[in-house]
């Protein structure tokens, strides 16, 4: 996450200096035009898993500077703040692998979790890049494709369980252990996990966005259209033995739990945006 931030902080500085330069010439050159937007409401992180997502609220906004090639066609580069919510769930999810207790028995941890669901919540500080084709007149039409680059900023996430049953398969005695609690092993209802963090890689994404474009004098303009934004790559690197419940030998009581986001159950995120984008320019 470190290297994102600190990847973000250098992207903005970049484009605070070009702005700040093209500001100083703004002047005297009519081609280039500045803007504010918001955007949303739908943000949220695709999961390719046999489990359900649910499209959570995200909104964006930005800056974007426009360098106009002609009257109707521009090139155009930003920053923007973006935030993506959503909810991954499962009805039932199993899942068993070896342990050593803490009396240095080795046993086969095993779980199993229904109505399964995880709340994740990102934030991103996205670099859109993008060329903006526009019809003459007071009232136009617009159409804008390109790309952008985003750097995670933060990252959450938190799991409830309606159940989750947890138990202990020792071959050696051939018995299946469902207690006690304080080894581990019990049935709990209503569970629900703290909130951790949910570490992400950088994002590239295709960006389209289409509406009218309303002159308001001779300097100012009005935009509103819909837009959307689709993640190329996935952003979450998987990492250990993708359990879902993790025990602990040395405190078994006390369970860790990943983010489903690395279990064997997905095998990819992607972030998707999509909505109605507001755009005030001055030109």
């Amino acid at each position: 996450m470190k290297k994102n931030i600190y990847s973000y902080i250098t992207s903005i500085a970049i484009f605070t200096a070009f702005l700040a330069a093209s500001l100083n010439s703004y002047g005297q050159d009519k081609k280039q035009e500045f803007s504010i937007s918001l955007g949303g409401p739908f943000s949220y992180i695709d999961a390719n898993s046999s489990g359900k997502t649910v499209p959570g609220i995200g909104v964006n906004a930005g800056l974007r500077y426009s360098y106009y090639l002609s009257e109707s066609l521009s090139l155009g580069i930003g920053v923007e703040y973006q935030t993506y919510n959503s909810d991954l769930k499962y009805n039932f999810f199993a899942g068993a692998y070896a342990a050593t207790d803490a009396e240095n028995e080795n046993f086969q941890f095993r779980y199993k979790g229904t109505n399964v669901r995880e709340e994740q919540k990102l934030a991103y500080i996205n670099v859109p890049i993008n060329v903006q084709f526009e019809t003459p007149g007071t009232s136009k039409l617009y159409v804008a494709a390109g790309a952008k680059i985003g750097f995670a900023s933060s990252g959450s996430y938190q799991t409830t369980f309606q159940n989750l049953t947890t138990s202990g398969y020792y071959p050696q005695y051939n018995v299946e252990l469902f207690s006690p609690a304080f080894a581990g092993f019990a049935s709990t209802n209503d569970l629900v996990t703290d909130k951790q963090d949910l570490n992400t890689e950088v994002s590239y994404s295709a960006t389209f966005e289409t509406g009218l474009k309303q002159e308001l004098g001779t300097r100012n303009s009005f935009y509103i259209g819909a837009y959307f934004e689709y993640g190329l790559n996935n952003i979450y690197e998987k990492t250990g033995n993708g359990q879902i419940v993790i025990y602990n030998a040395q405190q078994p009581v006390q369970l860790g739990y990943d983010t489903l986001l690395n279990s064997p159950l997905s095998s990819s995120a992607r972030l998707v945006s999509y909505g109605l984008k507001l755009r005030f320019a001055l030109r």
